[in-house]
């Protein structure tokens, strides 16, 4: 959930639904356009979009992400998680236009105001899934204390540059890596194994799954029965599978055994 968590500190999602809802007040749908002057229709729709959008998109990740465990990709998710949002939205979207509107200002009967529901969940989902699926940041300019002879990492390019630093780990979330350095960590919305391969020419080992380290910043490795556990330099301690042991003793990080 935690790169829910990173769209909705998005400024691009927030602008987005303002000018939903600003769009959607002007032009009233629904029989709005009739039932309620501009001013209150349009403080209306920018209220309903604000509660269901950040809602709305909590729900969808978290269906988006159980349905692509189950083998779907990316955009096929985003759509039926739309479908799926849009059961729960369609609750609270009959409850607020309960409190907020009087009978007859709706045109629509509940249940085809119900199936349109649905239909802009999945559309907004789809919409959502593109606009962020994989999406680089702008790559600030290089760090100059970076030299000819020794390049730095091209994944330090997408990080704020008070961070940029030696790195020492990435870990995977979702479509997300978190990338720590040297001076702090930060989500960025790539996937891992793209930033493992922008991370060199640091030298590293994928530890697990999910995880990734750079030897120079291996502080200590103890075993834990077949597998092992990585200390890094910042004093975080990050699992070695069992399948990886091989790897981090061929790099002479941890003794046979």
């Amino acid at each position: 959930m935690e790169s829910a968590y990173v769209i909705l500190r998005d400024r691009r999602f927030w602008a987005g639904l303002t000018g939903l809802g600003l769009v959607l007040g002007v032009a009233g749908p629904f029989g709005t356009v009739t039932s309620l002057p501009l001013l209150p229709r349009i403080a209306y729709w920018l209220f309903m979009v604000y509660l269901t959008g950040p809602f709305g998109l909590l729900c969808s990740r978290a269906f988006s992400a159980g349905l692509r465990r189950l083998g779907l990709s990316d955009l096929p998710a985003g759509m039926f998680a739309g479908a799926l949002t849009g059961l729960p939205i369609t609750v609270l979207v009959h409850g607020a236009n309960a409190i907020l509107l009087a009978p007859g200002d709706l045109a629509l009967d509940p249940i085809p105001l119900s199936l349109s529901l649905i239909g802009i969940s999945i559309a907004i989902s789809f919409a959502v899934t593109l606009a962020f699926h994989r999406l680089p940041e702008t790559p600030a300019p290089a760090d100059t204390a970076a030299t000819a002879s020794e390049p730095s990492p091209r994944l330090l390019e997408r990080l704020p540059a008070d961070l940029r630093a030696p790195l020492i780990s990435l870990e995977a979330t979702d479509h997300y890596t978190r990338v720590t350095t040297d001076q702090g960590s930060v989500m960025i919305l790539l996937r891992f194994a793209d930033a493992i391969a922008e991370a060199a020419p640091t030298p590293g080992l994928r530890v697990h799954r999910s995880h990734w380290v750079a030897l120079d910043r291996i502080a200590a490795v103890r075993r834990d029965g077949p597998r092992a556990v990585v200390t890094t330099s910042d004093g975080r301690d990050i699992p070695v599978s069992r399948a990886n042991v091989p790897a981090l003793q061929a790099a002479g990080r941890l003794p046979q055994g």
